[in-house]
């Protein structure tokens, strides 16, 4: 002991070395608590390849621009596609929707002609699909209707579809469909009438919209309003365990047998992970990004900002999500995170974390023997 009590010794040359140590290690632990508040497992680069900037995915199906324009890929299969506006997979089945009247594609697997080739399946005449969603073989699909969208549904097992399409009022810009037990929830805009409550005539607002939709086979489908917002678009809607949440550019939205229920949080892509979370990215320049799980909201900061205006947001069967998007230059640009990270005990934050226990469970533990050894010495304390 006397060799510490020298290096403690007040106006000891050594009493500098000690306080120099502790500045380190104040300015150590400091750092490291920093890092440890940003977000583990980003990468730069995504986990999907494509010669260009990736708009849309589903399975081994990308929606990609390239200099020659829009193009669709899957496996070795790699075509030009103008005019694409979407991609889905339900089960077996993979849908592109190509900007054709009368026709959208299809790949499904196991099909001996339409395996390895896409097939084109008849949607009817005067119809323009732009976004399709399958629920077991009902297809609903959000069609072109002038300058606003319609919701038309038919069967894929109808060789000669007339589809059944809604009539509704008002303008609507659809932009995503999830299907559910009962039908599709349907979410995307709806914009107010010319010289609406003292608007602009000449760029009425747009309010998010959440539409629930029912076909029962015969008849049109049904469709009832379960939320309309503030001034903004509903982007995504995705699946948890207690119901669904739509993700907007003005809020987010928490739906269940309650009803709709606001977050008061605003996005501009999001995605659903394999542990029913769901992530929610900002525009270029944003440094954070919101994670969803239950009903809590937890805002984690990202390594630097979001270089690129995110186009696509997936997630792979590993947990693995990729951010494709714009460059300021018009240059595809990724980021890929490992959405198990943040809760692993091998990430910063999770190692700082167990540090902290083995640490207090060593002084717990010192100061039990201590008071131990001291009654069994009778010492008084």
């Amino acid at each position: 002991m006397s060799g510490w009590r020298r290096l403690l010794e007040e106006e000891s040359e050594h009493q500098w070395l000690s306080f120099a140590v502790f500045t380190i290690l104040v300015i150590t632990g400091a750092v490291l608590i920093d890092w440890s508040n940003e977000l583990s497992g980003v990468h730069q680069g995504g986990q999907m390849n494509a010669d260009g900037i990736i708009y849309d995915s589903a399975g081994d199906a990308i929606m990609y621009q390239a200099e020659s324009g829009m193009r669709i890929s899957h496996n070795e299969l790699d075509n030009s596609a103008q005019y694409a506006t979407c991609l889905e997979q339900y089960k077996s089945y993979t849908f592109a929707c190509t900007g054709q009247e009368g026709s959208i594609l299809i790949i499904e697997e196991g099909s001996p002609d339409c395996e390895a080739e896409w097939c084109s399946l008849q949607i009817g005449e005067g119809i323009t699909a732009n976004h399709v969603s399958m629920n077991d073989f009902a297809l609903l699909m959000i069609v072109q209707d002038g300058t606003s969208d319609s919701l038309a549904a038919m069967s894929i097992l109808d060789s000669s579809p007339s589809p059944l399409v809604t009539e509704h009022e008002g303008n609507m810009h659809l932009d995503t469909m999830l299907a559910t037990n009962d039908g599709w929830l349907v979410g995307g805009s709806w914009q107010a009438p010319a010289n609406w409550l003292g608007s602009n005539p000449a760029s009425p607002p747009m309010f998010e919209l959440v539409l629930s939709v029912t076909w029962d086979g015969i008849t049109v489908p049904s469709i009832e309003i379960i939320h309309m917002g503030d001034e903004g678009t509903i982007h995504g809607i995705f699946e948890v365990e207690d119901g669904f949440i739509a993700t907007g550019t003005a809020d987010t939205i928490k739906i269940n047998a309650d009803g709709a229920t606001s977050m008061g949080i605003s996005s501009y892509a999001a995605v659903g992970d394999n542990n029913d979370n769901v992530w929610l990215f900002g525009n270029i320049g944003s440094s954070t990004v919101a994670v969803i799980s239950d009903d809590d909201v937890d805002v984690e900061k990202l390594p630097e900002p979001l270089k690129f205006v995110p186009t696509h947001v997936s997630c792979d069967d590993d947990g693995m999500i990729s951010v494709h998007g714009i460059n300021g230059d018009e240059s595809p640009g990724a980021i890929s995170i490992d959405s198990n990270a943040r809760s692993s005990f091998t990430s910063l934050r999770g190692i700082l974390d167990l540090g902290f226990i083995l640490v207090s469970l060593m002084i717990m533990s010192i100061m039990a023997w201590n008071v131990t050894d001291a009654i069994r010495k009778g010492q008084v304390f």
